[in-house]
């Protein structure tokens, strides 16, 4: 099996090194490089070309996210794992803006040992998308949905469907809740996903892109791009995968 060359970001000392430290213990697993702050992130991960990049969302000069998008410029088959203390909604969504291949977005209160990590890198190297369903299903769990756009499509059943799947519920979890078989789910969740335009042309990753949108339609995913861009000072599993 071919070693999983890692790179790690976060300005917190301790974090990373301990964390480079851990995951060099793993097999199969190398870490080649850590970085301090964002702008050191993006120069290495162009030079090492890494299998996958740790990054922190609080990384000081550029955040994570802004680094995030620029390796997949410079290093398009490099996977991306991001690591937040706080489960803001716009981070999510701005993190899986461009696309969700190869992606994890985890929060580190929810990271119980390394082998929950661990799992993440792997997942994103072999192009699986991860989400943080303790973050997901806080996104969700308000009451008084409303309904907007695409979502205005779907049946009662479906929005169900896509509501339980946004809660990181697997198929046979939904078919428990609902009362219905699993075959029922399936065929629910793809009349989903073709009424959300997500499996018409090849889409892999059209269940997570549901997810996002029934998050942004119902109000529960809040974009405020402002508080993104460059010098914002960010307040700084587990698994779903499409």
């Amino acid at each position: 099996m071919q070693t999983i060359s890692i790179i790690i970001a976060d300005d917190h000392e301790l974090t990373r090194e301990s964390l480079a430290v851990l995951l060099d213990r793993e097999p199969g697993i190398e870490v080649v490089g850590v970085a301090a702050d964002g702008r050191s992130a993006i120069s290495m991960a162009k030079s090492l070309q890494p299998t996958v990049a740790i990054l922190d969302v609080n990384l000081p000069l550029i955040n994570g996210i802004q680094v995030a998008r620029q390796i997949r410029v410079d290093s398009p088959h490099t996977g991306l794992v991001m690591l937040s203390n706080h489960d803001r909604g716009e981070y999510l969504k701005e993190f899986m803006r461009d696309d969700s291949a190869g992606k994890a977005f985890l929060l580190k209160a929810t990271l119980r040992n390394t082998r929950d990590i661990v799992r993440a890198i792997e997942d994103v190297t072999a192009g699986r998308t991860v989400l943080d369903p303790v973050m997901v299903s806080k996104l969700t769990s308000d009451d008084g949905l409303r309904l907007s756009g695409a979502l205005k499509n779907l049946s009662p059943r479906e929005l169900q469907v896509l509501g339980l799947m946004a809660r990181a519920h697997s198929n046979r979890a939904i078919a428990e809740a609902l009362f219905i078989q699993p075959r029922t789910v399936e065929h629910h969740i793809s009349s989903v996903l073709a009424k959300l335009g997500f499996n018409s042309n090849g889409e892999k990753h059209g269940r997570v892109f549901a997810i996002l949108t029934y998050l942004e339609s119902t109000g529960q995913l809040p974009v405020h791009e402002s508080e993104l861009e460059h010098g914002t000072d960010f307040v700084s599993p587990i698994q779903m995968t499409a």
